[in-house]
């Protein structure tokens, strides 16, 4: 397992950076001696502010970002070939990250006015070569609202999202972004797992980057 370190002067950043690390579950080192580094630290986070350099480092103006730049690097890449951004449409658009198969990240996006800043971060902050959005072909008006706002950001592919909100009565926008992610033509409802549950369900349904770190 590989963990990343966190070498910084600013104290904002630190903080941050060890709250959202620990929100995404990934193993994580404070160092405080730069001449006896774990050798399992495959990447160094510090703050866009840091005046120093350090070999194998990510500079980041914020927590979020750092942890975007460091995700492939984690995983063993220097960056990743593919990332598609699954979107669940409606008032409170889903929104899904899929890096070459592996889901990073996947949340509610609290109003569509906000989702152009937020698909505008994650395509700045991810490493990869190519990137496409796939936004499902359900609740038209809110649908076309999104597509208007971030149609010149990436290629983009209206989908079909049959089956993606099974079953109706636990619906998840996040989830159903990231089962668009996967859609090339609809969702095969057989990905479900039988045994539905909110607990654990997108380690079950997808290998996700959790999975793949504690493995």
């Amino acid at each position: 397992m590989r963990r990343v370190g966190i070498y910084t002067h600013d104290f904002k950043f630190y903080h941050d950076i060890v709250r959202d690390l620990k929100k995404w579950n990934i193993p994580f080192f404070s160092i405080v001696d730069l001449y006896s580094i774990p050798k399992d630290i495959s990447v160094i986070l510090s703050s866009s502010k840091d005046q120093f350099n350090l070999p194998e480092q990510i500079k980041a103006d914020n927590s979020l970002e750092a942890i975007r730049m460091s995700i492939s690097l984690l995983l063993y890449k220097d960056r990743f070939v593919n990332i598609i951004i699954g979107i669940d449409p409606g008032p409170r658009p889903g929104i899904a990250v899929m890096a070459d198969n592996v889901l990073i990240e996947a949340y509610e996006c609290p109003t569509i006015e906000k989702i152009k800043s937020e698909i505008l971060d994650i395509s700045r902050s991810y490493m990869y070569e190519y990137m496409t959005i796939k936004i499902g072909n359900g609740d038209r008006p809110n649908r076309d609202l999104i597509i208007n706002e971030i149609k010149n950001i990436a290629p983009l592919m209206i989908v079909n999202e049959e089956n993606t909100s099974t079953p109706h009565k636990i619906h998840d926008n996040a989830l159903s972004a990231a089962r668009i992610s996967l859609i090339n033509d609809k969702y095969d409802v057989n990905r479900v797992p039988l045994k539905f549950s909110r607990k654990n369900i997108y380690e079950r349904e997808f290998t996700t980057l959790r999975s793949i770190i504690y493995s």
